[in-house]
């Protein structure tokens, strides 16, 4: 195993960005999350420990608050944690060493591929929901498997003559999303929102956001959603659905017709979870399996703060 003075930690400054993204390229659990370009919209400044020849990377998400270092999950960046190529031994147990050393708290999300057996019972790990379809079986196999309520519902919809469309313009996306679920969610800061159209900006750029929307006969506006796509998934990045399109299963159109658009192809589509008992029951219905990532957190903070972030 290696030792910690074959592991890294490098400022962002220091991290060599082009082997940072050859890592991700070859890993086995690789993300869009974990692209150098992704963590420099969402997280400025972010660091990293990287073992010496980049066969495996980890980033690191930070901010220092009352003179204390600390990790955090950027938003609208569901997995991070440790990524490698095939075949490496990662020293995990030296890594969590440095990082609690470094920073006195910790709670992010570590990827599908975490072996949460071989962290130290100072972490607290917990499993969260994520759900993905195989979208390379084809878009007939795929429907076979959708539930009956779902099938029900895109049946009714059909009356309501809705139609699928193209588009660039994820700014209107964004703020839907915004508008409809910014009070449910206090901790999106305009900041954030400023970060994500960075990213998107990007992302339209080089040609990997999508992004769907369902129309009623008169071109008003239902359900909306922006997708980011890699070589091996498209990620259900926001999907905001308005009152009308709620009475008309908008949604349910809009994310089967994106489904199909994508049948057939070698990707999965990552649904980007959710814990939420409403949210989950809609994203089993379309047949999604799920594939869980990890909540890690630690709490080394001096007393008595320690009390006061549990």
């Amino acid at each position: 195993m290696q030792s910690t003075k074959d592991i890294q930690f490098l400022t962002n400054d220091l991290i060599d960005k082009k082997r940072w993204d050859a890592c991700m390229q070859s890993s086995a659990n690789g993300l869009l999350y974990g692209y150098s370009f992704y963590l420099d919209c969402v997280c400025k400044g972010w660091a990293a420990l990287i073992a010496e020849d980049y066969s495996w990377v980890m980033p690191l998400c930070q901010r220092r608050k009352y003179g204390i270092n600390y990790l955090y999950q950027p938003p609208f960046t569901q997995q991070l944690g440790i990524f490698s190529q095939e075949n490496i031994l990662v020293p995990l147990a030296e890594i969590i060493q440095l990082i609690q050393k470094k920073y006195s708290y910790c709670e992010v999300n570590w990827n599908y591929g975490t072996d949460v057996s071989t962290l130290p019972t100072s972490v607290h790990n917990a499993r969260a929901t994520n759900f993905m379809l195989d979208l390379k079986k084809g878009y007939e196999e795929i429907y076979a498997s959708y539930h009956k309520d779902l099938i029900k519902n895109l049946k009714r919809c059909k009356q309501f003559q809705l139609s699928y469309k193209s588009t660039d313009d994820f700014v209107t996306c964004i703020q839907l999303y915004k508008d409809h679920y910014q009070d449910r969610m206090p901790h999106l800061k305009d900041m954030d929102f400023d970060n994500l159209h960075s990213l998107c900006a990007y992302a339209l750029q080089n040609n990997f956001l999508i992004c769907r929307k369902a129309m009623n006969e008169n071109g008003e506006l239902l359900s909306i959603v922006l997708l980011l796509k890699d070589n091996k998934r498209v990620y259900n990045l926001l999907n905001t659905t308005t009152l009308s399109g709620r009475k008309t299963e908008a949604n349910h159109f809009l994310l089967d017709s994106a489904i199909k658009e994508f049948s057939g192809s070698n990707l999965m589509f990552d649904f980007e979870g959710s814990d939420l008992p409403g949210v989950k029951s809609f994203y089993e219905n379309f047949g999604a399996a799920n594939q869980p990532y990890f909540h890690i957190k630690y709490n080394h903070l001096p007393w008595p703060l320690r009390h006061f972030k549990k």
